[in-house]
């Protein structure tokens, strides 16, 4: 039996008894198929009520709640409009700007239901290990033989299992102790562990079993999109271990940025470097086809999951060596030229547990890239950073008041992960306008930072961006170690951060137009939602209705655009029933 959480447990804010994880019936309450071998009900749309200790808002919203017409919906038919397409559209915009108003003030569990069924765009920062929930990772664990060690809780193939491990539980006082170690369910604050060390340590005990389920793994993460009202992932893990490897085998000594010529011509003149970049270039195809097999894509009846877009963005560790971490970089570069599956890059692992000399290092690495790459249009590769994810508990002064600015001016970031340091820049106002005017994107992760640095509420600077028209986009970073969701990021939005609903939507669109996907943008102002000629509204078509000829084929030249305008498709559906 597969243990199913009531799926109001997601939200609530303490534990309570209609939240035990008592083992139920195994369907789906949600009658989401998964196809493949990817668990159905349960592991992928659990969620949790410990969430990070005493945290007054716990993400999470597995599961289709609603949705137009259900219970996210206003239900029943549309409301009558007599008017034109774009008046029909402001129309019932109000509506469900007045829906959600009402809502903030009223039953949580029906606010949940709306965002739920909110249509969200895309997800730019969602880390692949940390986005599956530790049940469907005790799923495929327990079926494969795994075991887990009884103190540390880490998880061991069975060729590796012995006295310290015991046989993977389907329920009882261990299984909630995995749960607990392996995610931050019931995470109590105050003691001898903080939720910043807490939330990093539990990568490396469920790693063995997300290293041999990737493709599972992304297909867990499309399943719960489709779930969510979301078109577009961008997920990473790590990729280009190959080149990675030949780089640091080809230098001796310690690389600094004087040397970094001499390390890339090592690397691509090396005469095994086209099979090894074939190698992670083959790996990361993989991937790409894996998951829509698991998914069963190709089937009568493909899964809602199988519509969602997903791309990678390459994740490498800024804690590898030196030659290493450059010739992961190099690798990302690479196989971006020869796969379009790969679309950015970006260096994961806590800021504050490198030194201020690689930091500046890894940002002259990706200037030096980009010289050799982007500016000669070798690759198409585009570069998002973790930036800022500190406080002054966890950061030096100097890294609080550098680190985003030097990942923008420096590095060529054109999104930022994070971004919570902004206010300890030398000058946070002109830091702003530069992000506003060259369009760099903040990925707010509300949950992760709430949970590893405490930071929400009017501490946190997603207002001062909002503010200042820096484009944010809300994001789950570790959905199933923080136990959230794209739901409980926009639930977090609502509830600490006093977002409206117009905000949302724009935070929705901003997703897109900032995704890492080619092509022109639906719209010639995204604040005024003022589309491109070739797709504006007339009398017979709205944005988001069935394109007429001459938009179509706008349409037919940019994947971006196309993706827009199913997520206005999906915000007519949307708000027409509310």
């Amino acid at each position: 039996m597969r243990r199913i959480l009531p799926l109001g447990c997601l939200f609530v804010l303490a534990l309570a008894s209609a939240c035990d994880s008592s083992e139920t019936d195994e369907t789906d309450s949600t009658g989401t198929q998964t196809g493949g071998n990817i668990p159905v009900g349960g592991s992928p749309v659990v969620g949790g009520a410990g969430g990070a200790g005493g945290d007054p808002i716990v993400g999470g919203a597995g599961g289709v709640q609603g949705g137009a017409g259900g219970e996210g919906g206003g239900g029943g038919a549309p409301p009558t409009c007599d008017g034109t397409p774009a008046e029909c559209a402001a129309l019932w915009e109000e509506n469900a700007s007045d829906r959600f108003d009402m809502l903030v003030g009223g039953p949580q569990d029906q606010l949940e239901a709306f965002l739920t069924a909110v249509p969200k765009g895309g997800d730019l920062h969602n880390h692949l290990s940390g986005a599956v929930y530790a049940e469907t990772y005790l799923d495929w664990a327990e079926t494969e033989n795994f075991c887990i060690n009884s103190s540390t809780f880490a998880a061991s193939a069975s060729g590796s299992c012995g006295g310290a491990t015991q046989a993977v539980p389907t329920s009882g006082a261990f299984y909630d102790d995995i749960i607990g170690a392996w995610s931050m369910e019931g995470f109590v604050r105050g003691g001898a562990e903080t939720g910043h060390d807490h939330f990093f340590d539990t990568f490396g005990k469920f790693g063995a079993i997300a290293g041999a389920h990737r493709f599972d793994s992304i297909a867990d993460v499309a399943i719960r999109a489709a779930s969510e009202n979301q078109v577009y992932v961008e997920t990473m893990f790590n990729m280009g271990q190959n080149v990675g490897g030949l780089t640091d085998d080809n230098w001796s000594g310690t690389l600094n940025e004087s040397d970094l010529q001499a390390a890339y011509d090592l690397a691509i003149n090396d005469p095994s470097f086209d099979a090894e970049l074939q190698q992670d270039v083959n790996s990361v195809d993989q991937a790409r086809t894996g998951y829509r097999t698991a998914l069963g894509c190709a089937g009568a009846s493909p899964p809602a999951a199988c519509d969602v877009e997903v791309r990678f963005i390459a994740q490498v560790s800024r804690t590898g060596s030196r030659a290493t971490v450059f010739g992961q970089l190099l690798g990302a570069f690479e196989m971006a030229a020869q796969t379009d599956a790969i679309v950015g890059v970006n260096l994961s692992s806590p800021e504050d547990e490198v030194s201020a000399a690689s930091y500046d290092l890894q940002m002259a690495m990706l200037d030096f890239l980009h010289q050799q790459y982007t500016e000669t249009g070798v690759s198409p590769l585009r570069v998002t950073l973790h930036a800022g994810e500190l406080t002054d508990t966890y950061g030096t002064p100097a890294a609080l008041a550098g680190n985003i600015r030097k990942a923008v001016e420096i590095a060529h970031a054109e999104r930022i992960g994070h971004g919570l340091s902004l206010l300890s820049d030398a000058n946070p106002q002109a830091l702003m306008d530069e992000m506003r005017d060259q369009g760099v994107l903040v990925e707010v992760c509300l949950s992760s930072n709430v949970q590893i640095l405490l930071v929400s509420g009017s501490d946190h600077p997603l207002a001062t961006y909002l503010d200042n028209q820096v484009p944010v986009a809300l994001a789950t970073d570790d959905q199933g170690v923080s136990r959230s969701s794209m739901a409980g990021e926009y639930l977090r939005a609502a509830l600490d951060q006093g977002l409206s609903y117009r905000q949302l939507k724009l935070i929705a669109r901003n997703s897109l137009e900032h995704a890492f996907v080619p092509g022109n943008s639906l719209w010639t102002s995204i604040g005024d939602a003022e589309p491109v000629a070739a797709c504006a509204s007339n009398d017979t078509m709205g944005v988001g209705d069935p394109p007429d000829a001459t938009c179509e084929a706008f349409l037919a030249e940019s994947e971006r655009a196309t993706l827009q305008w199913r997520l206005e498709h999906n915000f007519r559906e949307f708000e027409s029933q509310q």
